[in-house]
């Protein structure tokens, strides 16, 4: 059932049809913080649904409870239950991560790292696009959409750190890795911050 959180609207309200016939097993919110998050926690705690797990996006995950204005400080003791999921890359391979260490010494923390190799892997999509595009000596004027028109043909595909990556109709990569946390209450110094509990390759896309 999809029901909409209007602004200054009260959450019980939009909480109120789940409650037939058995309750909801799940609740997904696609907002933030600041636009209710916290309060349907609260509603689906008032409601009788602390057992039904919250699950949100990436939007959701601002912080620990230490951060102040994040979900966990606003939502308090029920924001324990709450799950949000974000987009990751899939592993990155190991000749990447000795060559960064060579270069730049340390590896960036947790998911800097992923955007580093996330942004690696676009230099040599583009790189392999460019190269296959020299023979047929496209114009300076076409040679952009040339490009782009390569790499998000769907029937291509691009070595890169992080495997074998493509995109679908939709422009959507073809890896479909997804990554989970949930909140947990006793992590940063009592005030509670989100810890992985799965991170999944769905497998390719086509």
């Amino acid at each position: 059932m999809r029901r909409t959180l209007n602004p200054g609207a009260d959450p019980s309200e939009a909480l109120a049809p789940l409650g037939e016939p058995s309750g909801p097993t799940l609740v997904f919110f696609g907002g933030f913080a600041n636009t209710g998050a916290p309060e349907i926690r609260r509603a689906m705690i008032d409601a009788g649904f602390d057992e039904v797990p919250l699950l949100g996006w990436d939007g959701m995950r601002d912080g620990s409870g230490e951060a102040i204005g994040s979900f966990i400080a606003l939502a308090g003791d029920g924001a324990a239950g709450t799950y949000a999921s974000r987009p990751s890359v899939g592993t990155i391979r190991v000749d990447f991560e000795r060559r960064y260490r060579e270069e730049y010494g340390e590896l960036p923390e947790a998911e800097l790292y992923e955007y580093t190799g996330a942004a690696y892997a676009c230099a040599e999509i583009i790189l392999q696009a460019l190269t296959r595009l020299a023979a047929a000596g496209p114009s300076a004027d076409g040679l952009r959409e040339a490009v782009r028109a390569a790499v998000t043909d769907p029937d291509s595909r691009w070595e890169t750190v992080l495997g074998t990556v493509g995109f679908d109709e939709n422009g959507d990569s073809t890896q479909q890795v997804v990554t989970f946390y949930r909140v947990d209450p006793s992590a940063a110094n009592g005030e509670g911050d989100w810890v992985v509990v799965l991170h999944r390759d769905f497998g390719a896309a086509d």
